[in-house]
């Protein structure tokens, strides 16, 4: 059992990425060096960024040098398009709250070729009435800040545990958050979905995964989506040494897992403190921020229409 909530073998992910993208430690070094430099010269941006985040723009980009300029970008930029997602800290009493109402943790172990598993799902010691769908997606980026910042992996299995879910939860899944949630995932995360697993899943859901979750996702990733009435699949795919034992697998409990990731929060405390005020400054940008067909007329995102 792991006590660490990122554990990974630096060596062994590291061995894996060089070998699948034909790479060297050199060749992610000299990929680094420019785009740090490249970044000094993008006087809108609201920092320097450090080697942790262009490792992560890198490896989720595959060693493009321009798509991670892109992305490096969003990253950036979303903070000035979703303010509303940025201004919140993890550590405020709501969104400790939050964290324990939906429960959202990477899992320790990584996969066998070196992906990380992210395990969601609501508590069910908490009802529909407390669940903010807005705020658990707010949650869920906390958490990927704290992998940007930390996690060598450069793809991720995420489960959707419906086992808490109840037919209350249901008019309170928003198209709008779940746009935002795609949006994010394609333009700072580039899509490195390997799956997604629905798990324990009611009949009563297929309304909210036919109508408003699939239709929001990006073709790629809802080709990737999985749904199982059971559990079994979890540990025939993964291996019950990763799973946690809320599903009768050998890792700490989400509940564990949870307070380790309250913990990583506590950690990044000074980052969050930055990202709430952090905006770039678009009267500094080099070049304007092209028409794009998901953020709309120079990132306008709030022209975005939910079908």
């Amino acid at each position: 059992m792991c006590t660490k909530l990122l554990g990974t073998n630096g060596d062994e992910i590291f061995k894996q990425i060089f070998k699948e993208f034909n790479k060297t430690e050199d060749d992610l070094q000299e990929c680094i060096n420019i785009m740090r430099e490249w970044a000094k010269t993008q006087l809108h941006f609201p920092e320097i960024p450090n080697d942790r985040i262009l490792r992560f723009v890198i490896l989720y980009n595959k060693f493009s040098i321009e798509t991670s300029k892109q992305k490096l970008d969003m990253y950036y930029t979303m903070k000035s398009l979703m303010p509303e997602v940025y201004s919140l800290h993890p550590l405020s009493p709501d969104m400790i709250l939050q964290s324990k109402i939906t429960y959202c943790v990477p899992l320790p172990k990584v996969t066998s070729d070196c992906k990380r598993i992210i395990y969601s799902q609501l508590n069910p010691n908490y009802g529909p009435e407390v669940f903010v769908h807005e705020k658990y997606f707010i949650h869920v980026h906390h958490m990927m800040e704290v992998i940007v910042q930390e996690d060598n992996c450069f793809s991720f299995h995420f489960i959707f545990d419906c086992a808490g879910l109840k037919a209350g939860h249901l008019p309170k899944f928003s198209p709008m958050v779940l746009r935002k949630a795609s949006i994010l995932l394609e333009k700072v995360y580039s899509n490195r979905v390997a799956s997604v697993y629905m798990i324990n899943f009611h009949p009563f859901m297929e309304t909210l995964l036919n109508n408003i979750i699939l239709p929001t996702l990006s073709p790629k990733i809802r080709e990737r989506v999985r749904v199982h009435k059971g559990t079994n699949v979890l540990f025939e795919t993964f291996g019950k040494s990763r799973m946690p034992k809320d599903v009768g697998g050998e890792e700490l409990s989400l509940a564990e897992l949870n307070d380790l990731l309250l913990k990583k929060f506590e950690q990044y405390k000074d980052r969050f403190n930055k990202i709430r005020t952090m905006r770039v400054d678009e009267s500094l940008r080099p070049e304007k921020l092209v028409n794009d067909d998901i953020l709309g007329y120079y990132g306008n995102f709030r022209k975005i229409a939910v079908d």
